[in-house]
């Protein structure tokens, strides 16, 4: 298979753009917090300066709103943004740039206009250049040598959106502080209003619906501590749906429909149409009935003019809206509460100003359906709280996010597994089965490529990091070789809640090369983690032997950004309070039986394709695996040197003691075969409470 090999850690740092505490203490004290709301349809920016009490919205071109567009202006070779791109609208609609957003970190992803290509990435950084050339933030720059912002993104922007957010804005010089979630973002707007700092615990719903993404977190807030329970969303769904659903509505209108019927939706007619159905919208929150009409549509006679009254448009819009009412009920049930615990709901995002929407969530819920914010200007004065709060200016709240998506990598049950996967796509492919690996690439040549990445979505995924997970987010799950004699694993890291890894995204994949010999059974343990900013961080190590490595991967192309063997450093992110520098002399007090078993039943890593022989599948717990003294559980390892720490004396000594051994009798029944998972998470939460000081 082709997979990516670890490379050596690079000396450039420019992929390691945020910022570490230490860093920031060294920033001059009086910097001001700006947050940018990089919007689908537009974008704001809030400064909250040193000694102020409230954040300010920045003015451009007398309005608060930036629109996300990029015109080409190919007569003066310049690139027209913002309020003036918009504008074109009007005269050449076609070759306005918009809603680029839900397509951030997809590589493959292009714009034109007057056949000028842009990623979306491009279209970003162009915005943002925009904004960063506003008197206020210019004169932040030659005050104190830089920009220090806080950059939201939906809830559900994965990590290669992410990645590609952080580089637009590095390449403007915008220093990124951290990544925030929209709808968190505008829950601390809401919350720090000065009416509302009384309130001592509350239950917030925030309905986050703009023009091209739609977003709904569900946040506890005790005082100054806001901790997101739950976050779900569509980076497909807004008022950019709506529009469409009125301009496929007026299609049907238009004249003549042979011309119709073979618009498409890139042409110059259906993107007028999309014109006139926005417009349409706008009037209709305020009358009951609007006349659309237009001649000459697409330059080649085509016109219409038709009636739109509200009745009309709201059964047009209503599929759209039930989908945000759908997410909202599955983040409701997520988070493990009703609509009768919510204490409000937080409007956010310019499509909220529809009055149907507000209708169904006071009709769902039966709390105040709250809008005293601006809803285009809430996420980017909770963006600029946020910076405050990181920059010491607000330095008594606490706000806690979680990841959005399940982080899991790639496996398979056992090497019959292997087996029927290979036959089936070697089916698709026309390759008879059996087929040696040598006689495969010469039936496949080039295509050989294609044929690993069929085999690679059919790995069933083992999630480790479960969507939802509070902020900062590590674990780690362990697995075993599926070979004898097996030289190296391929680890397949994907982010999404699907079974397979088809059905998710695939962040990157790389081999991780084990000790020799390497018997059947071998256990790895694979640590995945999210920071902040929701940042994919991976290590791997082969237990029992000093094999370890970590790496992070830029997930908009797959490729390991930085990796770093770690048998040199002597490190591990679990040990790291061990002072002995022998760290085989600490795995080797431990009794290999004391395995943590996973799921219901173990799963294997995947070995590098072909790497191994097929072997008839035998019992899991090979002679060879139990003969391997280096076996660690983690969990044990940590207690046993809590347990040193101790006074043999205390309570607390006895309690986790008991723990402890209960803990390790329950994993040898569950190793000779007993079904014991949930009475092992049981005492797992309850040895991990007792570490934490919980």
């Amino acid at each position: 298979m082709n997979v990516l090999q670890f490379k050596k850690k690079s000396k450039d740092k420019s992929a390691n753009v945020l910022f570490s505490s230490s860093e920031i203490k060294m920033l001059p004290q009086e910097v001001s917090a700006i947050g940018i709301d990089l919007g689908t349809t537009n974008s704001v920016v809030s400064v909250f300066s040193y000694g102020a009490t409230h954040p300010v919205t920045l003015k451009y071109e007398d309005t608060l709103l930036v629109p996300s567009m990029v015109y080409f202006d190919s007569e003066n070779n310049i690139d027209i943004i913002g309020e003036q791109a918009k504008r074109k609208l009007d005269t050449a609609p076609s070759e306005v740039i918009k809603s680029t957003k839900k397509n951030m970190g997809k590589s493959a992803s292009y714009f034109k206009s007057n056949e000028k290509s842009y990623t979306p990435e491009e279209i970003a950084s162009l915005v943002l250049n925009y904004l960063v050339l506003h008197p206020v933030l210019q004169e932040e720059k030659n005050k104190f040598g830089g920009i220090w912002a806080v950059i939201t993104v939906p809830a559900h922007f994965d990590d290669a959106a992410r990645l590609a957010t952080i580089a637009a804005a590095e390449k403007v010089g915008i220093h990124v502080l951290r990544i925030v979630n929209e709808p968190t973002a505008a829950a601390l707007a809401y919350s720090m209003m000065p009416e509302d700092k009384k309130n001592d615990k509350e239950t917030l719903a925030v309905f986050d619906f703009g023009g091209g993404t739609f977003d709904v977190s569900i946040v506890d807030r005790d005082g100054f501590v806001f901790n997101v329970l739950s976050s779900e969303g569509d980076v497909h769904l807004g008022g950019d749906d709506i529009d469409d659903a009125v301009a496929q509505f007026l299609l049907t209108k238009v004249h003549p429909q042979l011309v119709a019927r073979r618009a498409l939706k890139d042409s110059e007619l259906y993107r007028n149409l999309l014109v006139l159905a926005e417009n349409a919208k706008k009037t209709l929150q305020t009358e009951g009935l609007v006349e659309v009409s237009q001649q000459d549509l697409d330059g080649k006679g085509s016109s219409i003019q038709v009636e739109i009254n509200r009745e009309q448009f709201e059964n047009l819009i209503s599929p759209t809206l039930q989908r945000t009412l759908y997410l909202t009920e599955s983040a409701m049930h997520a988070a493990k509460r009703s609509p009768k615990n919510i204490s409000r709901i937080l409007l956010v995002g310019g499509s909220t100003r529809l009055s149907l929407v507000r209708k169904m969530l006071s009709d769902y819920f039966p709390c105040m359906v709250d809008a005293r914010l601006e809803p285009d200007l809430a996420v980017s004065w909770g963006a600029s709280l946020q910076a405050a709060i990181i920059l010491g200016i607000q330095p008594d709240t606490i706000l806690v996010d979680v990841c959005s998506h399940t982080l899991g990598i790639g496996v398979v049950e056992n090497t019959e597994s292997i087996n029927e996967n290979f036959k089936i796509v070697a089916k698709k492919f026309g390759i008879p089965y059996p087929i040696s690996e040598q006689e495969l690439h010469r039936k496949l040549g080039s295509r050989i490529e294609e044929f690993n990445k069929e085999l690679q979505k059919m790995l069933f995924v083992a999630p480790i990091l479960h969507r939802n997970s509070a902020l900062p987010a590590r674990r780690s799950e362990f697995f075993n070789t599926i070979y004898n004699n097996q030289h190296a694993v391929h680890v397949v890291v994907v982010q999404g809640d699907g079974d397979t890894v088809g059905e998710n995204r695939l962040i990157g994949s790389f081999l991780f090369e084990l000790e020799q010999p390497c018997p059947k059974g071998t256990r790895c343990e694979i640590q995945l983690t999210y920071d902040v900013n929701g940042m994919v961080q991976v290590f791997a190590r082969q237990l029992g032997t000093k094999n370890e490595a970590k790496a992070q991967f830029d997930s908009r192309t797959g490729e390991v950004t930085g990796w770093t063997s770690l048998v040199q450093e002597d490190m591990n992110p679990f040990i790291d309070d061990v002072k002995s520098d022998n760290v085989d002399e600490i795995y080797a007090n431990v009794n290999p039986k004391e395995i943590k078993s996973i799921y219901n039943e173990e799963k294997n890593i995947l070995s590098f394709p072909f790497g191994g022989k097929t072997n008839k599948i035998e019992n899991e717990y090979s002679s060879d695996f139990n003969l391997n003294a280096g076996i660690v559980n983690a969990l044990i390892l940590r207690a046993k040197r809590r347990l040193s720490q101790m006074d043999s004396a205390s309570l607390e000594f006895l309690k986790v003691s008991q723990l402890l051994s209960q803990y390790s009798d329950l994993l040898l029944k569950s190793q000779q075969g007993q079904d014991n998972d949930d009475d092992i998470e049981s005492v797992e939460i309850e040895l991990l409470s007792m570490l934490e000081g919980k």
